[in-house]
């Protein structure tokens, strides 16, 4: 297209050594405007080298990983079999005696174990450090107040009293667990409801209802509560809470500690 242009420009004008000296111009330009196509060409080349560079980098720290711990493993195991290596015991003889490892066996025993003890010295601190990398994730929390009244449907069970929270993941303002790390996780509720009363509470995880706790009989002049457990496979960010069941007649809930949520980390996934 630029070719073309210039070749307008060039028949709309009559041939003199003005537009000879244009022409040469147009040239170098057109010159420059080619190398600047061929450097970007080259430098987006290099974009998707390095991009590519880059995920290979990735995959082989991971690998390294992998490989630190099995060499790891493998070395604990090693020591094992070196320290059980020595003379065996002489089960046939009479007088129940075993027959001691030689001085050079001791030696050469002690020798490998220096030896693996420094061979594995870095790779051990390394898994021990991205075992503790696991974060601690741990509450108990309860309803201080002596009776909550007129719960609506559906309302949320807020545990205002807080007793433990490693990790901070519990929010006693709003009732609501916010999952830290992927994990399965243990829940515990005990809920207690005033005589002559009954209660259904519902275990929720991301607005949907998982299960469900119920106490009382409704003809007792006893305090009735109940309990249960739950380990749940959660989800960074998940949100966990407890809410009043819905449509229940029953609006009444018993408080002063006596019911209360605790939760934990079992493991990490």
């Amino acid at each position: 297209m630029i070719l073309f242009i210039l070749f307008l420009c060039f028949v709309s004008k009559n041939v003199n050594g003005e537009d000879l000296k244009e022409m040469k111009n147009l040239q170098s330009i057109l010159k420059e405007l080619e190398t600047m196509k061929t450097m970007h060409k080259e430098i987006d080349y290099l974009k998707e080298r390095t991009l590519a560079l880059e995920k290979q980098n990735k995959q082989l720290n991971q690998k390294i990983e992998k490989l630190e711990i099995w060499c790891a493993a493998k070395t604990e195991k090693d020591d094992v079999i070196t320290l059980n290596s020595g003379t065996p015991v002489n089960t046939t003889n009479t007088h129940n005696n075993a027959f001691k490892p030689s001085p050079e066996s001791t030696k050469e025993i002690s020798r490998r174990q220096t030896r693996n003890k420094s061979k594995t010295s870095y790779l051990g601190q390394r898994a021990l450090a991205r075992r503790s990398l696991t974060p601690h994730v741990a509450f108990t929390v309860g309803v201080s107040v002596d009776n909550l009244h007129n719960l609506g449907d559906h309302q949320t069970i807020i545990f205002d009293r807080v007793i433990t929270n490693i990790g901070n993941a519990y929010q006693k303002y709003t009732g609501i667990f916010t999952v830290p790390v992927k994990g399965a996780y243990v829940i515990t509720l005990t809920m207690t409801v005033e005589p002559e009363k009954v209660q259904w509470l519902d275990l929720v995880v991301d607005g949907v209802t998982i299960n469900f706790i119920t106490a009382g009989i409704g003809s007792t002049n006893n305090y009735a509560s109940s309990t249960k457990q739950w380990i749940l496979d959660l989800t960074t960010g998940s949100e966990v809470w407890v809410r009043k069941a819905g449509p229940i007649y029953y609006k009444d809930l018993h408080g002063s500690m006596n019911t209360i949520m605790s939760g934990f980390l079992l493991f990490q996934i």
